[in-house]
């Protein structure tokens, strides 16, 4: 038993590492999916909007959930409706934005003391619940808008994560892969600090 303990523990950390590396890669080919395939990627996050919204609706009529939270996550998914507008661009300086990150911050408090309070919903109920009504739509902007390269903070533009640049002959990136690709900039930043010279890429690819 002393040593099937910490054996226990040891595949656990294991099988964590092994789903985030799993994870980072589905992400990255969400991500090249979303950038090939934009105007597709645009219907799946306004019907993802829609059907999030319908089922706020259900749950406050059939299910007695609290108005306040329920009306303020409405409202949150109607703002996240305004980004589709320009999708895949967003600017991340305008008030909309801010306001969209603040008010996720808001809505993620207000449903984990409604959960808090309420002691017959178990952890699977409630992550079945926060997956699609408080993260899906989020995590799918996140994953799928675009940025040109000129406001990528690896870029030389001042303005790094400013907003849509009125020069976008430099192309487009996913907001996912810019910030992966300004990590491995600073990695890079440190390792020549160091006398290091990496020979590859963060995808692994031959400099």
């Amino acid at each position: 038993v002393m040593f099937f303990t910490p054996l226990v523990y040891a595949s656990g950390y294991l099988v964590l590492i092994f789903l985030a590396i799993c994870m980072a890669c589905g992400l990255y080919y969400m991500a090249e999916l979303a950038e090939e395939y934009s105007r597709l990627t645009r219907k799946i996050l306004m019907w993802s909007i829609i059907v999030v919204s319908v089922i706020h609706v259900l749950l406050l009529i059939f299910d007695g959930f609290p108005w306040f939270a329920t009306l303020f996550g409405l409202g949150l998914h109607g703002v996240y409706f305004l980004f589709l507008k320009d999708f895949p661009y967003v600017n991340f300086g305008s008030p909309l934005f801010i306001g969209a990150c603040v008010g996720l911050l808001v809505n993620h408090y207000l449903w984990i003391v409604y959960f808090r309070d309420e002691y017959k919903y178990r952890v699977p109920q409630i992550m079945a619940f926060f997956v699609p009504c408080v993260w899906m739509v989020p995590f799918g902007f996140f994953v799928s808008v675009s940025l040109g390269d000129t406001v990528l903070p690896s870029a030389t533009h001042s303005g790094g994560l400013t907003g849509r640049s009125d020069d976008m002959s430099g192309g487009k990136s996913s907001a996912l892969k810019g910030l992966l690709s300004w990590f491995s900039s600073k990695r890079d930043h440190y390792m020549a600090s160091s006398g290091l010279n990496p020979s590859r890429d963060f995808w692994g690819k031959d400099r």
